[in-house]
């Protein structure tokens, strides 16, 4: 099994119990990939994190260990009320929704196209991201 697999089983069994319902919107799959490739990368998320005294959340996602939870609040404290809005209009949910399957869903995007603890760079992070977004369609 090679590790796009691995990192694949890992987050389908994960994302069962984190979102309430346990079922995320599928569009959401492609928010979040684009938060974590747009905007300045990876590091442009964890930037948005590190502003609103998050910084410790996201890198324990990114690091080895056990990954710290979100509140929805958080969520929409990080990416802005505007962006959750206009998600939410374009996926047809409320801000709440997206908010609650956001606070479920980035730990383990995060966590899981950074297996060793460290982002990875270039074609890597594609092919993780790939894999990710996979898993609901």
């Amino acid at each position: 099994m090679g590790l796009l697999d691995s990192i694949v089983g890992q987050v389908s069994g994960a994302l069962e119990g984190s979102v309430p319902g346990g079922q995320v919107h599928p569009g959401l799959m492609d928010v979040v990939s684009q938060l974590m490739t747009q905007g300045g990368g990876m590091q442009g998320l964890v930037n948005q994190f590190e502003q609103q005294g998050l910084g410790h959340v996201v890198a324990s996602w990114i690091g080895n260990g056990e990954n710290l939870a979100i509140t929805p609040d958080q969520v929409q404290s990080v990416l802005g009320e505007p962006h959750i809005a206009a998600v939410a209009a374009k996926l047809g949910l409320s801000p709440a929704d997206v908010t609650n399957q956001l606070a479920g869903l980035l730990p383990h995007a995060v966590d899981s196209v950074t297996p060793a603890g460290a982002v990875p760079q270039g074609n890597l992070l594609s092919e993780a991201l790939d894999a990710f977004t996979a898993l609901r369609r």
